[in-house]
């Protein structure tokens, strides 16, 4: 077994890699507005508060508006507090119909701790980033597959922590809320890749209404 300072150096480098992961995809599934339907969480933005970078060998968006950016960066910033605490089970991306209040779509992104075998070698970089690549791509591809959203609407992250008595599971800023679930009798599942670092694994799932 590595010794603890090696210990939290790798836990540290695992939870800045997921929330890096995180910020992209959430980007990404924003950008399932395509070009018409891109927006921010709380209010709607025009598709010229992002730019395009690369990033894990694809083309990806991030904000340039500082309002959506600020609000993101400070939710990952917890997010990052949970994975390095290993109090975190799932971070949730909702696209909400500003009209009915109606679940439109459902992000999940399920995250749990690994332990990797004894006397294993921590996993290499270049591993973590095709699988984190191979994700984002199925995003996108997903993305693609999904009806364009006609009416105005919203987004809000969700994160659902471990409560084990022993501390508190709430921060700042965040607050108890509707899960934002959507009745599956009328809604599609679409199950992407996993990825994984040597300390956590991420998995998202996409559910979206199909009626």
């Amino acid at each position: 077994m590595p010794p603890p300072s090696q210990q939290v150096i790798a836990l540290r480098g695992s939870a800045t890699a997921i929330a890096d992961y995180l910020r992209y995809a959430i980007y990404s599934c924003v950008q399932s507005i395509r070009t018409s339907r891109t927006m921010g969480l709380g209010s709607v933005y025009a598709i010229e508060d992002f730019m395009v970078v690369n990033k894990f060998d694809l083309e990806l968006l991030i904000a340039t508006n500082e309002e959506l950016e600020t609000y993101v960066s400070s939710v990952l910033s917890q997010v990052e507090q949970w994975l390095m605490s290993q109090t975190i089970n799932q971070v949730v991306l909702v696209i909400v119909s500003k009209e009915t209040k109606q679940t439109l779509e459902r992000w999940v992104f399920d995250v749990k701790a690994v332990e990797p075998p004894p006397g294993a070698a921590p996993k290499p970089d270049s591993e973590v980033q095709e699988e984190v690549r191979s994700m984002l791509a199925g995003i996108r591809g997903t993305n693609s597959m999904l009806s364009d959203i006609q009416e105005p609407a919203l987004c809000n992250i969700l994160a659902y922590v471990k409560d084990d008595g022993h501390q508190d599971s709430t921060a700042d800023g965040w607050e108890d809320t509707h899960t934002h679930a959507i009745e599956m009798d009328s809604a599609t599942e679409v199950k992407l890749k996993k990825a994984s670092t040597s300390v956590h694994q991420i998995q998202a799932t996409v559910v979206y209404r199909d009626d």
